[in-house]
């Protein structure tokens, strides 16, 4: 019966006609060559825009999701989790090459540190190369101050995370979107809770809140606090990779 339910849920969206299709990919690090389940090389990233771009898919902004009669019909937004150096080393000159848009969400308390989180700790951007980065390429957006999992995270933590990180943005007048990724795509396991979170979120005035789900979004989306992103993995072929673009999970 969840399979059947899943395949009606998907079919709805696939041949709802109001609605615009929002596939948002979530990327974490670049390398030169190297490539594992957070990290995609450099020939891998630019086969992946050059087939978007083949294929009729736009780049958009967080911020033009806004406006969901503007929106083109086959949208892609992407996102770079953690702010990682190699985003500006790497990604960067290929997003820049393609006229590709992208948005950073930042833990910011690890600014200018390294990423502890990781097995190999690797370097993060640093507030001056947060306010060097190219505003033609980028947005910048909030990914928890500490990079603390929301999961078991109480309504008081979850409120301190989001506070610090804001108030990192607005003491150093740095310019971002009111995006929140969560870290791990943890949200709290209770209804109960998890509701009064998106009822935190409202009250702080953040626009949306990405998981990861592996789905397409119809937009405008049911819960903006839900949307769903696409995980890129640098060990999954290019053909999974096309088909998590056209189709996202199937069940």
């Amino acid at each position: 019966m969840s399979f059947f339910l899943s395949l009606v849920s998907f079919l709805t969206s696939i041949f709802r006609p109001s609605r615009r299709r929002v596939r948002v990919l979530m990327y974490h690090k670049v390398a030169a060559q190297h490539s594992d389940g957070l990290t995609v090389n450099v020939a891998q990233l630019e086969q992946q825009l050059i087939f978007l771009k083949a294929n009729g898919y736009e780049f958009i902004t967080v911020a033009q999701l806004k406006s969901p009669s503007l929106l083109p019909p086959k949208s892609v937004l992407l996102t770079f989790d953690d702010a990682y150096l190699n985003n500006l080393e790497y990604a960067y000159p290929v997003l820049k090459k393609h006229q590709a848009r992208a948005v950073i969400f930042v833990p910011t308390a690890y600014v200018g540190k390294s990423s502890s989180w990781d097995t190999t700790a690797e370097p993060l951007l640093s507030l001056a190369e947060l306010r060097s980065l190219d505003n033609a390429v980028f947005e910048l957006g909030l990914h928890a101050h500490t990079h603390q999992n929301f999961k078991n995270s109480s309504l008081l933590e979850i409120r301190q995370e989001l506070t610090q990180n804001l108030a990192f943005f607005e003491e150093n007048q740095l310019p971002f979107v009111r995006a929140l990724a969560y870290p791990y795509g943890g949200r709290p396991k209770d209804a109960r809770t998890k509701q009064k979170m998106y009822d935190l979120l409202q009250e702080m005035a953040i626009d949306y809140a990405f998981r990861i789900g592996n789905r397409l979004n119809s937009w405008p989306v049911s819960n903006v606090y839900e949307i769903q992103r696409l995980d890129i993995r640098g060990n999954d072929s290019f053909q999974m990779f096309k088909n998590k673009v056209k189709w996202g999970k199937w069940f």
